[in-house]
């Protein structure tokens, strides 16, 4: 089942998605949902971010030939790796991301992002899915000179618009190790990967994390970008596509100096 957060009209709400087709539903979107009966077209709607999350992190280095082609000259981790990107970097799908003045080279990093659906703390890799309402599309931007040169990421990683997400939640996916991974800049592929490349798949990263630090429904986890990372600026597109899930589409809009 695909889980959208939309607007229409002045009021937010959560539909099912079938085909061009959003399905109202009201109730929790992590406990039970109800139709209303109410039927919307994509088109004619505003696609959010599919969930409000109290908190974001972001695995680093998570694809061996991601490791092989940074620039840091660091091995690839023998832990999983994460990082936090806070909420009021994330960014709907369709609105620009937008590059602030003095952030230099801006990267594109396409991620399969999992979404939070019950309080995980100190849950084994083993039982970790059980805690998963599903998983969503999303774009870790990166500003180069500012994650390179500051001596934490909260800049290069976090700035407004740094983290688009979406176009809805896929709950049905069993196993988050068979999807493919695709980017493409201006509709040409840059990034391309099975997840069954990541160093550290889903049970592991999340099983690892919610050892020191609880997981609540709606908390999102970027789980890394595989190789072929690359520049975008003013003017580009920038898709992300997980396959049984979606497209995230985002243009780029580089503020003046």
């Amino acid at each position: 089942m695909k889980i959208a957060r939309f607007e229409t009209g002045d009021s937010i709400r959560y539909g099912t998605v079938e085909g061009e087709t959003i399905r109202e539903v009201e109730g929790d979107l992590f406990g039970e949902l109800t139709p209303t009966g109410n039927a919307y077209a994509v088109n004619t709607v505003k696609l959010l971010v599919p969930c409000v999350p109290g908190k974001i992190l972001a695995l680093g280095l998570n694809y061996a030939l991601h490791v092989a082609e940074s620039s840091s000259n660091r091995p690839a981790p023998t832990q999983p790796e994460p990082f936090y990107k806070v909420p009021s970097s994330l960014c709907n799908p369709g609105d620009p991301i937008i590059i602030p003045p003095g952030a230099g080279e801006t990267h594109f990093e396409g991620e399969l992002v999992a979404v939070i659906g019950k309080v995980c703390k100190r849950v084994p890799p083993e039982a970790v899915l059980d805690y998963v309402l599903g998983y969503t599309c999303g774009n870790d931007v990166s500003a180069r000179p500012w994650q390179r040169g500051d001596l934490q990421w909260w800049r290069g990683k976090s700035c407004d618009t740094f983290s688009p997400v979406g176009p809805w939640i896929e709950t049905s996916i069993a196993d988050p190790s068979k999807l493919t991974l695709e980017t493409r800049l201006n509709g040409e592929r840059k990034q391309h990967s099975g997840t069954d490349q990541m160093i550290f798949d889903v049970p592991t990263m999340i099983s690892f994390i919610s050892q020191v630090l609880t997981l609540y429904p709606g908390d999102l986890i970027y789980t890394g970008t595989c190789d072929g990372v690359g520049p975008m600026d003013d003017g580009d597109t920038v898709e992300i596509e997980v396959s049984n899930i979606g497209v995230l589409k985002n243009p780029v809009i580089r503020e003046k100096e």
